[in-house]
């Protein structure tokens, strides 16, 4: 697993690409897979931050390994997929407002951080209040 048997890899792979990086990297890539001396050789400089992704991913709850393609099951094994969201009807949401002291109408505005909702002939003097200090602020100075 010397640097010289990946270098001379490398540059055997470049050749035969005639000068395409591209085709040079899909034909070390498929010698790498190939050739378990060739993968270690080109892993080994990035081991430490494949493996600080795997056990990151692994804590957080994603997958371990990610996958390129999705793999045959085996036989008798079951696909592990999150259930699909499920929606609450009328009926449930009431029982769970009521649980929580509370009742839904559905015609009814909604209350934000229990505060009551505004009185109607506030807003008027209020709106004059906040179009009169814009105006102000409005004007040009010289």
């Amino acid at each position: 697993m010397s640097e010289t048997y990946v270098t001379m890899k490398i540059r055997e792979a470049m050749a035969q690409a005639q000068g395409s990086r591209a085709q040079a990297q899909r034909i070390l890539m498929a010698w790498a897979l190939a050739d378990e001396q060739l993968m270690r050789g080109l892993c080994k400089p990035f081991l430490k931050g494949i493996t600080g992704a795997a056990i990151e991913r692994a804590y957080r709850g994603g997958p371990a390994v990610p996958a390129m393609a999705p793999a045959a099951a085996p036989s008798g094994a079951t696909s592990r997929r999150a259930p699909a969201p499920q929606r609450l009807t009328q009926a449930q949401l009431d029982a769970i407002v009521a649980r929580m002291g509370g009742t839904r109408l559905a015609n009814q505005p909604p209350i934000l951080n229990g505060a009551p909702p505004p009185k109607s002939e506030g807003t008027v003097k209020q709106a004059a209040s906040v179009k009169a200090l814009a105006a102000a602020f409005h004007r040009k100075k010289f």
